[in-house]
């Protein structure tokens, strides 16, 4: 019941756009990778919810263990650090968007996920 596979090498097409896009618009080929690897983390970080059952299985992150409170922190602190590095947002704003970006993220996996799976 995830997502097709199609949609999800769309994504990441539509990354590798964004990142030509960033290049192009900066000229700055390290911002244009760390833009790449940001959406490609996201588009990834999206496919693993969408198949969340058999991801979490898969990397024996079953239950609300440290490793999944971890990767949680580490999604958040990691896309904050990019889009200060890459788009020289303040430290506070960096990470108020990555916790509402990226924590909006986490939280609808929580959602999908039926109680006691």
């Amino acid at each position: 019941m995830g997502l097709e596979f199609s949609t999800v090498q769309r994504m990441f097409g539509a990354s590798l756009v964004a990142a030509v896009g960033v290049w192009f618009l900066q000229g700055a080929m390290m911002d244009a990778v760390l833009t790449l690897i940001a959406l490609c983390s996201v588009s990834a970080l999206v496919w693993g919810l969408s198949e969340r059952s058999e991801t979490f299985a898969a990397l024996n992150l079953t239950g609300s263990g440290p490793w999944e409170m971890l990767a949680v922190v580490a999604s958040i602190v990691v896309f904050a650090q990019v889009s200060m590095a890459v788009w020289a947002f303040p430290t506070v704003g960096a990470y108020v968007l990555s916790l509402s970006f990226i924590g909006s993220f986490w939280v609808t996996g929580y959602m999908m996920q039926p109680n006691g799976a």
